[in-house]
């Protein structure tokens, strides 16, 4: 049933997989660019402006892909498995396994953001 799906539907399961990566990517680029939002990242904002907003965005976006890199690659290993003999999926399948790979960074840098903002804050402070 599953080998069914997978094989039927692999063109749609591949447009999800690459679209929610490639957005995860790009936002976490831009996220870790905005430096005046790190300080509501993984906070309750008090004060509710974009950038407390797109934190909030980020910080759920960061324990949905914390999930994703931690079980992805049993999905990734199925995806392969049940698609190995079409020819058009081997590139394909790189490309997923590439943006799994920059969306493993992405989460490490929203991993760091905390603490290297703590890190500046206590130079700042002396």
């Amino acid at each position: 049933m599953l080998k069914n799906y997978i094989i039927k539907n692999w063109k749609s399961l591949f447009k999800i997989q690459w679209i929610s990566f490639s957005i995860f990517i790009i936002l976490t680029w831009i996220y870790y660019w905005d430096k005046t939002a790190h300080v509501y990242f993984n906070r309750n904002p008090e004060i509710l402006t974009i950038q407390s907003l797109f934190s909030s965005m980020m910080t759920w976006f960061f324990v949905f892909f914390t999930f994703v890199v931690l079980i992805y690659p049993l999905l990734f290993g199925i995806q392969v498995y049940f698609v190995r003999h079409k020819e058009e999926s081997n590139k394909k399948l790189l490309f997923l396994f590439v943006l799994y790979l920059l969306s493993i960074v992405s989460v490490f840098s929203l991993y760091t953001i905390n603490s290297s903002h703590a890190i500046r804050t206590a130079f700042l402070c002396l």
